[in-house]
């Protein structure tokens, strides 16, 4: 009698019975690398709670199509994953995720990498969400510059990304004016200013802007509010960003 042994056989026989792979736990380190080369392990788990944090893909030309890592990061911030040349983001792996990458090509030392998991990188190839709230009363009544919200505020993962901000506020005394606008590394995003304008002693209104801002992964987020004069109150406030890709 003639035996086939099929793909599936194969694997189950090479993967699950024979092959014990150890996994690498790397605690994260402020702004440091972890380097792969042609010898490191497949399985690799990331702890901590540091940010800044990078992988470095091997040289592609130093492996076999075909070779894979499984990577878990159980820390919790997002790690930034770059090509061999180190300055190609290949994706983001977010915090408390999975991404498993296989050499699909070797032609160049960045390569070609198919991946699958909780991983963004590209536009539509994932999302990344912020969503930051506080129900702690804001008071502005000095001064007319624009001031940072309390809580309101972060530095995002590379990418460009869609921004809500939107507050419930109170307004003490007539024709009071205020405004609400993003920064972005302590810069005014134009495009974000909205304007308000009271028309009763006590005016009680909810207050919002919009933008799409694209982040390097270094530049802090902040909403700010100024008003012309009298008192401002802000109560339940909310914050949300969704990364729409590179």
């Amino acid at each position: 009698m003639t035996h086939y042994i099929d793909n599936a056989n194969i694997e189950q026989n090479l993967t699950h019975v024979s092959w014990s792979p150890t996994i690498t736990i790397t605690p994260t380190t402020l702004n440091g690398t972890a380097i792969f080369t042609n010898t490191t392990g497949c399985i690799q788990e990331f702890t901590g709670t540091a940010t800044g944090f990078k992988i470095r893909l091997p040289n592609a030309q130093t492996l076999t199509t075909g070779w894979k890592y499984d990577l878990f990061n159980s820390s919790t911030v997002p790690i930034q994953i770059y090509y061999n040349d180190t300055t190609t983001l290949a994706g983001t792996l977010l915090a408390s995720a999975y991404v498993s990458i296989t050499l699909e090509s070797n032609t160049t030392t960045n390569g070609s990498w198919l991946r699958w998991g909780a991983y963004t990188g590209g536009t539509a190839s994932g999302i990344l969400n912020y969503n930051i709230s506080s129900s702690t009363p804001f008071t502005l009544s000095t001064g007319t510059a624009d001031t940072l919200i309390a809580g309101m505020s972060l530095t995002p993962t590379q990418g460009t990304y869609a921004l809500w901000y939107d507050g419930s506020i109170v307004i003490t005394g007539n024709n009071t004016v205020v405004r609400t606008t993003f920064y972005k590394a302590n810069a005014i995003w134009t495009d974000s200013l909205r304007t308000i304008e009271s028309s009763v002693s006590t005016f009680n209104t909810t207050h919002s802007t919009i933008a799409i801002i694209q982040f390097t992964g270094s530049e802090l987020l902040e909403v700010r509010v100024a008003r012309s004069s009298n008192t401002l109150t802000i109560n339940g406030r909310s914050l949300i960003m969704i990364r729409l890709g590179d």
